[in-house]
C-alpha cells in the first residue's frame, strides 16, 4: 500500500459496412450475364465480396444496444465502448507476468536528488513483497517508491484537500480553462517523465482537463463551508500560478484498456472515471505536482483464443439478474465497455479475463456496476 494516498475522492467503434448495395449490385450483373468466361468470373468475385462483407457484419459487435424487457422493468440504452475493428467470435487470452518494473533509481533523480531528507522509511522487499521506500521532505513534499511511484509536491495538498481530480467536481471544471499552456503541451512533458521512469506511454490511453485556479478558491470555500475542511488547511490565496491540468491515463493491450485490480476490491472502486485511472497526474505551471503511477502490468498474449459470448447473450445475463430483483425499481444500462480485467485468484496469483462493464442506474437516481465475463457469460462479484 503506497505511503502516499492514490488520488481517489468521492470511445466510438466505426461504423459497420452495409452489404445491401453490394448484393444488388451482383444481382444486376448476374441479369446480365451473357455466359463469357470473363463476366462470370466478375460475377463470383462480387458474390465473395458480398459473402465476405455478410462474414464480416455476422462477426461484429452491434453499434449500439437498445431493449427493453418483457416487463418494462430493465432497459438497455447504451453505445457499446469497444476497439475499433473488434469482432465478436473471439479474442487472444493475456497472461500477466507481473507488475511493470520501472526504473526505481531513475524515480529518485527526478524527485528526490538533491533534496533534504526529514524523514525516512525503508522496508526491505519480502515475500514476493517489493521493496518499499518512503521519503518525506521540507514543506511537506513526499515521495513512495515501491510497487509504483507516487510523488506530491509542497502545494500537493492543497489540490488534493478540495478534491481537483475528483470525478464529482468534474463538472465544476467545465468551461473554465486556463492560459499558461494548452494540454497537449502538458501532456508531452508528462509522457517525457513517465517515459524516464521507464514506462511505455504507447500502452497508454491518456487524456486531461483544466484545473482552473478560481473554480478551485471556490470549491475550498464550499468544502470549509461544509466542514470537510479545516479552516486552518485552507490554501492562503489562489492564483494564476495554481492553474493546472488533471492528467490521467487507463493502460491498454492492443487497444483493449485494463480493468486493473485496485477495480475489483469494491464494488464501489470499480466505477471507469478518471481518478480511477493507474496513471494520475496534476501538472500546473510549476510543473508536476502530483504524480502516482500504479497497477500497470507486464502483459503478454498468448496463441490460445477465447471465443466471446454475443453482446445478446451477455445482455441476457445483466438483464435477468434486474428482473430477479423483488422490488417495483427500474434500471437502465447505460454505459456497456470492453475491458481485460486483472486480478488475484486465490494463490494471490495474477489472472486476466475479458469482461464487459456495465453502468446500471436504478429509477434515475442511483448508479451501479456489473461485470460480466466475456467468455463464459457468468457475472463477476465484487465485494
Amino acid at each position: 500500500m503506497y505511503c502516499i494516498p492514490r488520488l481517489i475522492l468521492g470511445e466510438d467503434i466505426m461504423k459497420k459496412m452495409t452489404w445491401l448495395y453490394t448484393i444488388l449490385c451482383v444481382s444486376v450483373v448476374c441479369a446480365g450475364c451473357g455466359g463469357s468466361v470473363n463476366t462470370n468470373k466478375k460475377v463470383d468475385e462480387k458474390t465473395e465480396s458480398a459473402e465476405t462483407s455478410i462474414a464480416q457484419e455476422a462477426g461484429s459487435f452491434p453499434e449500439k444496444y437498445e431493449k427493453t424487457s418483457d416487463s418494462g422493468k430493465v432497459t438497455f440504452n447504451c453505445k457499446l465502448e469497444i476497439p475499433e475493428n473488434m469482432k465478436a467470435q473471439s479474442i487472444e487470452a493475456v497472461t500477466v507476468e507481473g507488475l511493470y518494473q520501472y526504473d526505481r533509481e531513475k524515480a529518485w533523480t527526478i524527485f528526490g536528488e538533491g533534496k533534504e531528507v526529514i524523514e525516512e522509511q525503508n522496508i526491505p522487499a519480502d515475500g514476493g513483497r517489493t521493496q518499499s521506500d518512503y521519503y518525506v521532505f521540507p514543506d511537506e513534499e513526499a515521495l513512495s517508491i515501491e510497487a509504483g511511484v507516487s510523488y506530491g509536491s509542497t502545494n500537493s495538498r492543497y489540490y488534493s484537500n478540495i478534491g481537483a481530480t475528483s470525478s464529482d467536481n468534474m463538472a465544476a471544471f467545465e468551461g473554465q480553462g486556463v492560459t499558461f499552456k494548452t494540454g497537449e503541451e502538458c501532456l508531452e512533458e508528462v509522457k517525457k517523465t513517465i517515459e524516464e521512469l521507464g514506462y511505455h506511454v504507447e500502452d497508454f490511453d491518456f487524456k486531461f482537463y483544466p484545473l482552473n485556479h478560481q473554480v478551485m478558491k471556490n470549491l475550498e470555500e464550499e468544502y470549509v463551508k461544509e466542514e470537510l475542511l479545516l479552516e486552518e488547511k485552507r490554501k492562503e490565496t489562489w492564483s494564476q500560478d495554481d492553474d493546472a491540468y488533471f492528467i490521467y491515463a487507463y493502460q491498454e493491450n492492443e487497444g483493449v484498456p485494463i480493468f486493473h485490480e485496485m477495480m475489483s476490491i469494491a464494488r464501489q472502486m470499480a466505477y471507469d472515471t478518471p481518478d480511477n485511472a493507474p496513471i494520475l497526474v496534476i501538472y500546473s505551471t510549476r510543473g508536476i505536482e502530483q504524480l502516482s503511477i500504479s497497477g500497470v502490468y507486464n502483459l503478454k498474449n498468448t496463441e490460445e483464443l477465447l471465443p466471446l459470448k454475443s453482446f445478446e447473450e451477455i445482455g441476457a445475463v445483466v438483464e435477468e439478474k434486474f428482473e430477479n430483483v423483488l422490488n417495483d425499481a427500474n434500471y437502465e444500462v447505460t454505459r456497456a465497455k470492453f475491458y481485460e480485467r486483472v486480478s488475484l485468484n486465490e494463490e494471490q496469483r495474477y489472472i486476466a479475463e475479458p469482461i464487459w462493464y456495465f453502468e446500471v442506474i436504478e429509477n434515475d437516481i442511483s448508479k451501479s456496476v456489473m461485470l460480466v465475463n466475456a467468455n463464459t457469460g457468468k457475472e463477476i462479484f465484487l465485494p
